[in-house]
């Protein structure tokens, strides 16, 4: 109940006692004494007053922001990327390194800890948690990487056991697009949304599903695992991994699918925001397409564009709306609302340290090593 007290009161959906007892559908009695323990442990503070338009004034609960913090580092092809947020979940710092072409995962897993070791610096109060954000088929309950298309040789890979035994606090694991919905969630407009999907197109393409507030990680681990579709769906060829990926879009919209993309696609997609003709049409109608395949399935209420892809602007999701009711008149009750993300490249990094945000438990709360 108390960790329950402390999310509401971070995401700023509670600011008072009798509120939180309303929204946890506890006992005002009750609420107050998990508040008096959480404020006697130096996790709350009650300041200032809330005045509403009838009834006494309340006082404000606050979390203290140096009463701990937490750690994200998410990683991909390329690049790593990792996060400080502090007790109340601001950002205190993040970083982002590249990686080389081929590394290993005793490689990868030495570059983490350099790269938590380095978050230690400057720090307020003991590290709560670790939240990594993998790709690949990821196994939270064990903590383990099953395995990573774009990395071969990550199979079975027990990341949260060798992370937690060289600091000695809680390590969580989750797939790389499931942080950067956990993201969306903290940080961007998904806040005010309980029923949202995540559309990330970077090196290959996924989905990030939220449900009633909460992440729909899947029975197997897998949900929003799409990339490995064939496409076209009748049987083609080709994944949609490699079909919809923001690298193959930029081939088809410049013209140059022979040739490997630049160093900076996302200014490359920038530069290509304008496009008209058969060929941009023909782009936007494979993503109304499969969006509108998967909004029969899963009625979400926003879908926000994530990855390199989201380059392309208000313009590409505006048109892909559009055409998804063509093709679909059907959605017409429950119609796409697709935007580009309001979130910076930092956002695996924010979701992977929201994911240890999430799990603190005043119970299990202990100085990092």
């Amino acid at each position: 109940m108390q960790a329950r007290i402390v999310r509401e009161v971070r995401s700023g959906r509670a600011k008072a006692r009798a509120g939180l007892a309303h929204l946890l559908e506890i006992a005002p009695s009750t609420m107050g004494i998990h508040v008096d323990e959480l404020v006697r442990s130096g996790y709350l503070i009650e300041s200032g007053l809330e005045r509403g338009s009838a009834g006494r004034p309340k006082r404000l609960l606050k979390l203290v922001s140096q009463a701990g913090w937490f750690v994200g580092v998410e990683f991909t092809g390329g690049r790593i990327q990792a996060a400080r947020l502090d007790f109340a979940g601001k950002l205190e710092w993040n970083l982002q390194e590249s990686l080389p072409s081929e590394i290993s995962a005793a490689q990868m897993i030495d570059k983490i800890e350099a790269v938590v070791r380095e978050l230690h610096n400057g720090a307020t109060g003991p590290c709560f948690g670790i939240g990594i954000g993998s790709p690949g088929l990821v196994n939270p309950a064990e903590g383990v990487v099953v395995y990573s298309q774009f990395q071969p040789d990550w199979k079975r890979v027990p990341l949260a056991q060798e992370l937690q035994k060289r600091f000695g606090i809680r390590v969580l694991v989750e797939n790389n697009l499931h942080v950067i919905t956990l993201a969306e969630k903290w940080f961007g407009e998904g806040r005010d949304e309980d029923d949202f999907v995540v559309v990330r197109a970077r090196m290959g393409f996924g989905l990030g599903i939220v449900k009633a507030g909460r992440l729909l990680p899947g029975a197997h681990h897998a949900a929003g695992e799409v990339g490995m579709l064939p496409w076209p769906l009748e049987g083609g060829r080709r994944q949609v991994h490699e079909a919809f990926s923001a690298r193959s879009v930029w081939q088809k919209l410049s013209g140059n699918h022979d040739s490997s993309p630049p160093e900076d696609l996302r200014a490359a997609l920038i530069s290509l925001a304008d496009s008209r003709g058969e060929v941009w049409d023909a782009v936007v109608t494979d993503y109304a397409r499969l969006l509108g395949v998967i909004q029969l399935i899963v009625d979400a209420r926003r879908y926000f564009l994530h990855g390199t892809l989201a380059a392309l602007g208000t313009r590409f999701c505006d048109d892909i709306m559009r055409r998804s009711l063509e093709l679909m008149p059907e959605l017409k009750h429950s119609p796409i609302r697709l935007g580009p993300t309001s979130l910076g490249r930092d956002a695996g990094a924010l979701g992977a340290a929201s994911l240890a945000m999430e799990a603190w438990n005043p119970a299990e709360a202990k100085p990092s090593a």
